[in-house]
């Protein structure tokens, strides 16, 4: 019975203790800022040569299972199947670092737009956009 009482008497000091020191620590914490800043931009545009019924996706599987995402280097683009899928020749546009390529693409009934951008200067291509429609 001995043993009960302490734990007992042990969980009120504990109580105590937290009832005394949560509203000091909420005193010395600050206080978040309640004003929200909202900021609005255009949404880009799309790349020239993309239609506007077109969505952007991720990532992108064929129906044999090859997948394309983003971040992909544009030789990946050079290995079967994408060189039979191709249905235009590639856009050039002015990018960031270098010329933008946009490649049009036909899986089936789908059609697909990949933009190729250099990230940084002396790097390869890779995907930046993918556009299904």
């Amino acid at each position: 019975m001995r043993s009960l009482t302490e734990w007992v008497i042990a969980l009120a000091v504990l109580a105590g203790m937290v009832r005394v020191v949560v509203p000091l620590v909420r005193q010395w914490t600050p206080l978040g800022s309640p004003a929200v800043t909202l900021v609005e931009s255009s949404l880009p545009s799309l790349p020239p040569g993309i239609p506007p019924t077109a969505e952007p996706v991720p990532f992108l599987i064929l129906l044999d299972g090859t997948s394309l995402r983003l971040g992909m280097p544009e030789a990946a683009l050079a290995a079967p199947p994408f060189p039979r899928l191709i249905v235009a020749p590639s856009l050039a546009v002015a990018g960031v670092f270098d010329s933008r390529l946009i490649r049009a693409f036909q899986s089936g009934s789908m059609r697909f737009w990949v933009v190729l951008d250099r990230m940084a200067p002396g790097k390869d291509r890779e995907v930046t956009g993918i556009y299904v429609r």
